[in-house]
């Protein structure tokens, strides 16, 4: 029995189904599907998602946990941390999203700036879904000369 078999007995368990457990960890539902029906591995940041969700250890789900078999995982902020959460953003912003916005031609910035409208708008599970399907073109159509570029904007 693999993970995916895993995951479909402790739902089974808790009484939720496949639909609930996608929404509530923000999961695209076909990707859930798609790991019971193979009984594969979960990739360790889907299977956070889904053991905080249906508070489960981490190791049912997934093989590879980068915490070598520690239970507790990082914390999220804590309310007096939020301020800083802010700060970090506007940071992050004015450094390395300048930087690579600064690598576009002219002429594309209104279209990257109507992506990322676009981006914001959609709910949570179809911007995974995006992200998913972004991660899979990057493999087969990444330019070398934009990757060695990105190399240099850390």
């Amino acid at each position: 029995m693999g993970y995916g078999q895993n995951l479909k007995d402790i739902l089974d368990n808790k009484g939720m189904t496949v639909k609930e457990l996608a929404l509530k960890a923000k999961i695209a539902p076909t990707t859930l599907y798609s790991i019971i029906q193979r009984d594969t591995a979960i990739r360790f940041d889907t299977a956070l998602r889904i053991s905080n969700i249906l508070d489960i250890p981490i190791s049912s789900i997934c093989k590879d946990n980068p915490y070598d078999d520690i239970e507790t995982l990082p914390a999220l902020p804590s309310d007096n941390e939020k301020w800083n959460i802010n700060s970090h953003k506007n940071a992050y912003i004015s450094d390395r999203t300048a930087r690579i916005l600064k690598k576009f031609d002219y002429t594309e910035l209104p279209m990257v700036d109507e992506l990322i409208a676009d981006l914001y708008v959609l709910d949570d599970i179809t911007r995974r879904d995006l992200f998913e399907y972004a991660k899979m073109l990057k493999k087969n159509h990444t330019s070398p000369e934009r990757a060695a570029d990105l190399k240099d904007i850390k």
